[in-house]
C-alpha cells in the first residue's frame, strides 16, 4: 500500500476537499501540511457525497459501441454458446456474458459442457476459430451462434493511504491513473488519514458469430469503471445483452 502526502493547492472548495482524477503529478514533490479536511469528522461526509456522485458517473454513460450485420437473421439463433474471452480475466468475461444472457432469456450452453467439447475436440476455449470450426463446434454443441470477446484493456482498482502532518513532508508520489478516486473515510489506528480507492477500468470487445457461415452478426465494444473488475465487467455484458434485445426475439427479458 501506498503512502502519499495531499497537497493543499488541490484542495477542492466545493466538495470539503474531495479528490479527483488527475490529482496526483508523476515523479513529481509534492508538499502536505496538517488538513482539517481529512479529520475523522469529516470523513463520512464526504464518502457520504462521492459513492453516490461517483456511482451516477459511472452509470450516465453505459452505452456500448455496436455493430449489426444488415444482412443477419437473429430470428435464426434460439440456442448460443460463449467462449472464454482473450486477455487478462477472460474466464471472468465470459461467465458474466453468460449471466447476462441467461438472465435476458437467452438459452445458452453451459459453460462446463463447452469446455468438455473443445477438450475432446482439442481446441482451445478462448482465441479465434476458424469458420469450418465454428460451424462443426456449432453442430456438436447444438448452438446456433457462439459468442467470442476480448478483455481489450484493464486496471484494477487500488487502495492509498494518505497521511497529513503538522509539519511539511516531502514525498514522491506516483499517478494514479486509470479511474476515478474517492474516499473510503480514515484509517482505523492512524491519526490523521484518509483511505483512498481508484476505480477499476475494463474495456471489453464481443461479437456473435453465425455458426454455418462464419458471419459476425453483431458486435459490441465498451468500457467502464467499477468498484472492481467483476462489477465494471457485469456492467458491460448487461450493456451488450441490453443492446441486443431489442433485435434479437430470443431475449424474452427486458433488462
Amino acid at each position: 500500500m501506498k503512502t502519499m502526502t495531499k497537497t493543499t493547492s488541490h484542495k477542492s472548495q466545493s466538495s470539503g476537499g474531495a479528490v479527483s482524477n488527475g490529482l496526483w503529478p508523476t515523479n513529481g514533490q509534492v508538499t502536505g501540511h496538517k488538513s482539517q479536511d481529512l479529520k475523522h469528522n469529516n470523513s463520512s461526509r464526504i464518502k457520504t457525497v462521492l459513492l453516490p456522485v461517483l456511482a451516477a458517473l459511472m452509470t450516465a454513460c453505459a452505452t456500448p459501441r455496436v455493430a449489426l450485420n444488415p444482412r443477419a437473421d437473429f430470428t435464426s439463433i434460439n440456442r448460443v454458446a460463449v467462449m472464454t474471452f482473450t486477455g487478462n480475466k477472460g474466464d471472468v468475461a465470459a461467465d458474466l456474458m453468460t449471466q447476462s444472457l441467461v438472465g435476458s432469456g437467452a438459452n445458452v450452453v453451459e459453460r462446463q459442457q463447452l469446455s468438455a467439447i473443445m477438450n475432446e475436440q482439442q481446441l482451445s476455449t478462448s482465441g479465434q476459430l476458424d469458420p469450418a470450426t465454428v460451424k462443426r463446434l456449432g453442430r456438436l454443441l447444438g448452438v446456433d451462434a457462439i459468442f467470442m470477446g476480448t478483455v481489450a484493456d484493464s486496471s484494477p482498482a487500488s487502495n492509498y493511504i494518505v497521511n497529513s502532518s503538522q509539519e511539511t513532508v516531502l514525498k514522491n508520489v506516483t499517478q494514479v491513473s486509470g479511474g476515478n478516486i474517492y474516499s473510503n473515510g480514515s484509517v482505523p489506528g492512524l491519526a490523521d488519514s484518509q483511505l483512498l480507492s481508484t476505480t477499476a477500468s475494463v474495456s471489453l470487445v464481443s461479437r456473435m458469430v453465425e455458426v454455418e457461415t462464419g458471419s459476425i452478426f453483431w458486435s459490441g465494444y465498451m468500457s467502464y469503471e467499477g468498484f472492481d473488475l467483476p462489477s465494471a465487467m457485469s456492467s458491460i455484458t448487461d450493456a451488450f445483452a441490453r443492446s441486443l434485445s431489442p433485435i434479437w426475439p430470443a431475449l424474452t427479458i427486458k433488462r
